[in-house]
């Protein structure tokens, strides 16, 4: 199949940091070049990709509108077999609107779903969830067919090492914005007298004032706040601290660093939101709880370390790339046979 991916604006590909949307189209565009496909990725123009994959280059955090216009005629031109839309605006929308035949063209939403605004007002969008938690909103709240498939990670990179001791320390690693919980994992590890080592994003935040109160919470010993690491970094952090902890204030649509740390075989901790149940294995691989008193309590009684670290890997290993591309594949396999959803 002839396959085009069009990723943000926000990162060239493959993203120098930690990135989960960027990072996951890079990957599955590789994984489809794998399997033989013909694969066209629009990204901006300082993108690296593997000798073979075409690049439409846009600006790097250019606007989606200008970016859209730049890529506009080789969305319509009716050359590829299926077109995946990943960025925030769903410009391909509009090509949609004004063709007078469906397009092959899977958007994908990326975030909470309760952010969504009006359906796009096409026939059959062929809209993109990756966890069921995240479909069921979109399927109430627009009333329209919507396909799952879940994120993957690289299993050879993410993985445990047991050359590696394990400690006792706690770990955050996500932006720091309320969306993301930390200054409640803070208030958490304080009550429980635990130490907590945090890193994560300071730019693309939406309150610089919460990145400070953040900050303001390290004491240097047990409480390490810390900008964000890479992805070699944060493997290193998965594969020495006790647990993760996760506790996301909205609809978490899939959870990438929950399935990293399993896959090296740390345990995680995470609040009941969006997909946590559909990743985490209860009392296995970690605990999924409603409330900061019951994190609290498992905290306290060690519960985490009674867990065993091959049950814990196990269900990391259930969420490769190479699962995840392949859904994607069957997805377009029926857009390039004429089914639309």
């Amino acid at each position: 199949m002839k396959i085009l991916m069009i990723s943000t604006t926000m990162y060239n590909l493959p993203p120098p940091g930690y990135s989960g949307l960027e990072m996951l189209v890079y990957q599955w565009a590789c994984e489809f070049q794998k399997a033989g496909h013909q694969v066209t990725v629009v990204a901006p123009g300082d993108s690296q990709l593997p000798e073979g994959i075409e690049l439409i280059s846009v600006g790097l955090r250019e606007p989606e509108e200008a970016a859209y216009l730049k890529y506009k005629n080789r969305l319509e031109s009716g050359e590829f077999d299926a077109i995946e839309d990943n960025t925030w605006l769903w410009y391909s929308v509009l090509s949609q609107m004004e063709s007078d035949k469906q397009l092959p063209i899977i958007h994908c939403w990326h975030t909470d779903p309760y952010g969504l605004g009006a359906p796009p007002p096409v026939q059959k969008p062929c809209i993109l969830a990756f966890s069921e938690a995240q479909a069921n909103i979109i399927r109430s709240r627009w009333n329209v067919s919507c396909q799952v498939v879940g994120h993957g990670i690289d299993l050879d990179f993410y993985k445990a090492d047991p050359g590696v001791e394990r400690g006792n320390r706690y770990l955050f690693l996500a932006r720091y914005t309320p969306e993301k919980g930390f200054l409640e994992i803070t208030q958490l590890a304080k009550k429980c007298r635990v130490g907590l080592d945090a890193f994560g994003d300071t730019e693309i935040v939406s309150s610089q004032d919460y990145v400070t109160k953040c900050f303001n919470e390290s004491d240097g010993r047990q409480i390490r706040v810390n900008p964000g690491i890479s992805r070699e970094e944060a493997v290193g952090q998965y594969q020495s601290h006790k647990a993760l902890i996760t506790w996301p204030n909205y609809v978490e649509i899939f959870g990438l660093t929950t399935v990293e740390a399993m896959a090296c075989g740390c345990p995680v901790i995470s609040k009941d939101s969006g997909a946590a149940r559909e990743l985490i294995k209860q009392g296995k691989s970690g605990f999924v709880v409603s409330t900061l008193e019951e994190a609290e309590e498992l905290i306290t009684s060690d519960a985490v370390g009674k867990l065993k670290t091959q049950d814990i890997i196990q269900q990391g290993m259930n969420f490769s790339i190479e699962k995840s591309a392949k859904g994607h594949l069957r997805l377009f396999q029926d857009l390039a046979n004429g089914s639309y959803w």
